[in-house]
């Protein structure tokens, strides 16, 4: 049987759709989109408070302004604090002309405050070439306290870094029943549980008047360490769970053991070349639970084609209706993506297959404690 792509920009937009918030198919004990995204279910580098969560882009309570937002060190608790400047750095990268390069990073530093509980954050924002770099230097646009509510900076934008309430939200222990065989639980067996409803996490946050990012534009975040005289790149993110699905080495996909760690320190514009081949698989892999069987090459590489590079796309203009167009809180992206990778085509795409995948719901949907303004992520649960 063959299959057809039709409708190519209906494709491109779906796509969007299918991988962009799965999870590693393996086992954890904590993980949201890219918690513990290193070989061996550890952080990128061994450095848990340089382990990037999940990345966010969506519009601001004023529709003039856009949203970014990084979570990161899974399970975070009142005494969790940001990496020091001298062990690292975080970063906020834009694309304005889709050419997968960053053209604005915004770069975030954290000092501890000797006289006082939480620690002092400077943001810094670099353009051009010194964007590109892996801890950009930049210009100072401002500064504040961790746990600050509000803190404006230069440029008319808002800042806030601290503990919040992990935003994910997932059926983690029906996922590990169903598709890795381990434990009781299986999906919408009547006892779905959210297993990050009650986490926190360090979130890193800035308001931005649209103006300052451009219209059409790719987002992805990375974290920085100095490695002697040089830095590294630690980890990065775009889209959820890119990297841990595609570079899984759990019994499904089999990838490489090393191919979580150069993705970490990869950059969006390398991706076609180096990941392609193993997306196809990846796909391939997850899609053969369905009764239908593995997706077909075209089919695989149409999909593939879209989802790298690995960086999530937004059009300012827009409210975000993520994956499809940014990612905001409460977008539930888990239920399509468990379609369409495990095989489900709900709009008819590919003449030989039906709508539903091998699994197609894991039964949870969003948070209720999201806030309607600034800084949006909910307060730390006790």
């Amino acid at each position: 049987m063959t299959t057809t792509r039709k409708a190519a920009s209906t494709v491109a937009i779906w796509v969007l759709l299918a991988l962009v918030a799965t999870f590693a198919f393996a086992p954890l004990t904590a993980r949201g989109a890219d918690h513990l995204d290193a070989p061996g279910l550890t952080s990128p580098g061994g450095k848990t408070r340089l382990d990037i969560n999940d990345v966010y882009v969506f519009e601001g309570s004023d529709p003039s302004k856009t949203v970014l937002a990084a979570t990161v060190n899974p399970i975070a608790t009142g005494d969790t604090k940001f990496a020091d400047r001298r062990e690292g750095a975080y970063h906020l990268r834009i694309d304005q002309n889709g050419d997968a390069v960053e053209d604005v990073t915004y770069s975030f530093s954290f000092v501890d405050r000797f006289f006082r509980d939480g620690q002092f954050v400077t943001v810094r924002r670099a353009t051009g070439s010194e964007a590109r770099e892996v801890t950009p230097d930049g210009k100072f646009i401002g500064f504040g306290s961790t746990e600050d509510a509000i803190r404006l900076f230069s440029g008319n934008g808002k800042l806030f870094t601290g503990l919040r309430s992990d935003p994910f939200f997932f059926d983690l222990s029906g996922f590990r029943g169903t598709v890795e065989g381990v434990g009781p639980r299986m999906f919408n067996d009547g006892m779905e549980s959210d297993f990050f409803e009650d986490l926190n996490t360090l979130a890193i946050v800035i308001e931005v008047p649209d103006s300052k990012l451009g219209k059409q534009i790719g987002v992805w975040g990375t974290t920085s360490s100095e490695n002697g005289s040089r830095d590294r790149q630690v980890d990065r993110m775009g889209r959820p769970a890119i990297n841990t699905v595609v570079n899984s080495s759990g019994p499904i996909v089999q990838a490489d053991s090393n191919a979580k760690n150069v993705f970490n320190a990869g950059k969006p514009k390398r991706d076609v070349a180096d990941f392609t081949a193993g997306t196809i698989a990846a796909l391939q892999a997850f899609s053969s639970l369905d009764v239908e069987g593995a997706y077909s090459d075209a089919a695989a590489g149409a999909l593939t084609g879209v989802l790298l590079p690995d960086v999530i796309t937004y059009d300012t203009a827009m409210a975000a209706a993520g994956p499809l167009n940014g990612r905001a809180l409460a977008d539930d992206v888990i239920d399509i993506e468990l379609r369409i990778v495990t095989g489900g085509d709900p709009l008819g795409l590919f003449d030989d297959r039906d709508a539903d995948g091998a699994i197609n719901t894991d039964g949870i949907g969003p948070h209720d404690d999201y806030l309607s303004k600034f800084p949006y992520l909910g307060v730390p649960n006790s």
